[in-house]
């Protein structure tokens, strides 16, 4: 199969990489909005803005696949600016899905946010309940979900939209406000220090990347003639107080707990039910917070120094 990655250089865009190109029976072709790619020449780059729609529908015309992971914000920073996310991120999904619309790609797979497009719930969610997005980040997410049905119906475009949990683990840049556990690790080591907005009771569910790259590699094995829905999440749902300990638990350092004010962006509580991504692919175990904070752990500890927090 000829696969695309959109997003290539990106947290999960780089361990999904890894992990497909493991099986030698698929081609990789990469894409970002960076010069180059951190594969350097592993795999074919591109930039999307850069190609003319010659060369455009001369790569995409032998995809089979495209993985969409591009996005260029978070839900703090697009809070008090709700165009960041139409430009930063709807108007470019929808150029390029315009522009593959009418070759002969035969399913897109989208990674969503399960933290903001369902609103506050006490519940597991499943993936048929009501949405209520509250922050312009979800609210285009969302959005970019039902361009997806869209697509389908007036060109045939299938997709799979994985709906993702709080995802952590090696490798995640924290520096753009994304990642708690990452970035409580590294707070950690570097200022003794964590910081929590609000009175630590949020909930969230947390999932490691490993166990991610690997639930999205399903859209690969499944029928590229059919749509899906998944919520991507384990079964470790945690308040933020309850991660802290968990870090004092495993982490050998000392540190201090320091709250600030609230932020209206975050979702005080969401759980999802992720029976359906589990009945998809039977026998797979995630892995442990416990495990994935270790592991997380001693991957900062080793590289804190070459990389910028």
């Amino acid at each position: 199969m000829n696969i695309a990655i959109v997003g290539s250089n990106g947290f999960i865009g780089s361990h999904l990489t890894n992990y497909i190109s493991q099986n030698k029976d698929h081609k990789l072709f990469l894409f970002g909005k960076n010069e180059d790619s951190i594969f350097n020449k592993d795999f074919p780059y591109y930039r999307v803005e850069n190609l003319q729609q010659d060369q455009f529908e001369s790569l995409f015309s032998k995809i089979d696949l495209v993985y969409y992971l591009a996005s260029a914000t978070i839900p703090a920073n697009s809070w008090e600016n709700p165009l960041k996310e139409i430009e930063g991120n709807l108007l470019p999904f929808l150029n390029f899905t315009e522009r593959i619309s009418k070759l002969s790609v035969k399913k897109i797979v989208f990674v969503s946010s399960a933290g903001t497009i369902y609103g506050p719930s006490s519940e597991k969610k499943k993936e048929h309940y009501d949405k209520q997005p509250f922050s312009p980040y979800g609210i285009i997410k969302l959005t970019i979900e039902h361009f997806l049905n869209y697509y389908k119906l007036k060109y045939g475009i299938n997709f799979d939209i994985y709906r993702v949990s709080n995802v952590y683990g090696e490798g995640q840049k924290t520096s753009n406000g994304l990642g708690i556990i990452n970035t409580f690790i590294e707070n950690i080591l570097t200022k003794q220090q964590v910081q929590v907005y609000g009175d630590g009771n949020n909930i969230r569910d947390y999932i490691y990347i490993h166990d991610v790259v690997k639930l999205l590699a399903h859209s690969i094995k499944s029928d590229l003639n059919e749509s899906e829905i998944f919520n991507l999440a384990s079964d470790d749902a945690h308040s933020v107080k309850e991660l802290i300990e968990l870090l004092r638990k495993y982490i050998p350092h000392d540190f201090e707990v320091k709250y600030s004010e609230g932020r209206k962006s975050d979702n005080p509580t969401i759980m999802l039910n992720n029976t359906k991504i589990l009945k998809s692919n039977p026998g797979f175990k995630f892995t442990s917070i416990d495990d994935g904070i270790l592991q997380t752990y001693n991957h900062i500890k080793e590289n804190i120094g070459k990389q910028v927090p």
